[in-house]
């Protein structure tokens, strides 16, 4: 690393240093925790000091300048099209001290990220098609209402108490719309692509994968490859290899859901 980089990075670090807890935004939100730092935002959990009530509170990242912020902007604008139980709801766009905020509501709950990695969750084939299953009507939800999410991650998908919740609208963009080669779009894979439902789904696949080699427990060091180390009905292997694309790819989300329902039938009656 030469010291133009170093700098960079070390003034990069020091720009996006989180807010503290108790710090309080917009004279109104009290942060009661850092939840998580992305490549464009950071998340807290906060008090509403004048609802009374939990709240997430997205900062656009310092250091990405206006494509932070204007990802901001979008992800507030697709929120607000969006009404379902399962995607929280978006509050507000607010500035405070020169940052760029999004306030809106809270979803309770660990992060399928959380479950796996420090929990220690494990879960059945059944159990991991259940949870897609309920993950996926959201995601349908969302690709009905004409937009795809580019961003189904283990970190952005939460478990609660009653109902999953799908997080971070950030990349989010209709359907169909072509990746700007101009800034402040231009650069990151995610935001170069095209926003179709086939990104979506092939994140679907990887989260399933995940969910899958939670319950793995390797008995060789060589790396075998999933079709290989993971043992699963040939319904799920198939279901698993359209949607990674290894042979035709779902020509979209309900074909999917149709495919998956004979799936998890399936696999009840053996």
């Amino acid at each position: 690393m030469n010291l133009i980089e170093y700098v960079k990075g070390f003034y990069q670090a020091w720009i996006d240093y989180p807010l503290q807890e108790g710090d309080v935004i917009a004279d109104r939100y009290r942060i009661v925790e850092l939840l998580g730092i992305g490549s464009y935002g950071l998340t807290y959990r906060c008090l509403d000091l004048q609802r009374g009530q939990e709240a997430a509170m997205k900062q656009a990242k310092p250091s990405k300048g206006e494509v932070g912020r204007e990802l901001l902007r979008r992800e507030m604008k697709v929120l607000d099209k969006l009404r379902h139980p399962s995607i929280p709801r978006a509050w507000d766009l607010l500035v405070d001290r020169n940052q760029l905020y999004m306030a809106s509501e809270f979803a309770g709950g660990q992060t399928v990220e959380e479950l796996i990695f420090e929990r220690g969750s494990l879960f059945s084939e059944r159990e991991a098609l259940d949870f897609i299953s309920r993950l996926t009507d959201i995601v349908a939800y969302v690709h009905r209402h004409g937009y795809v999410h580019l961003d189904i991650r283990i970190p952005n998908v939460i478990a609660g108490k009653n109902r999953i919740h799908l997080i971070d609208f950030g990349l989010a963009r209709r359907i169909g719309e072509a990746a700007s080669p101009e800034p402040p779009f231009r650069s990151g894979t995610r935001l170069a692509q095209d926003a179709e439902p086939a990104s979506d789904l092939s994140d679907i696949g990887h989260l399933l994968l995940f969910m899958l080699y939670s319950s793995y427990h390797p008995t060789k060091m060589a790396d075998t490859g999933w079709e290989h180390e993971l043992d699963m009905t040939s319904a799920t292997r198939q279901l698993l290899r359209r949607l990674l694309q290894i042979e035709a790819p779902y020509e979209d989300i309900d074909a999917f859901m149709r495919d998956l329902e004979q799936c998890r039938t399936a696999h009840s009656e053996q």
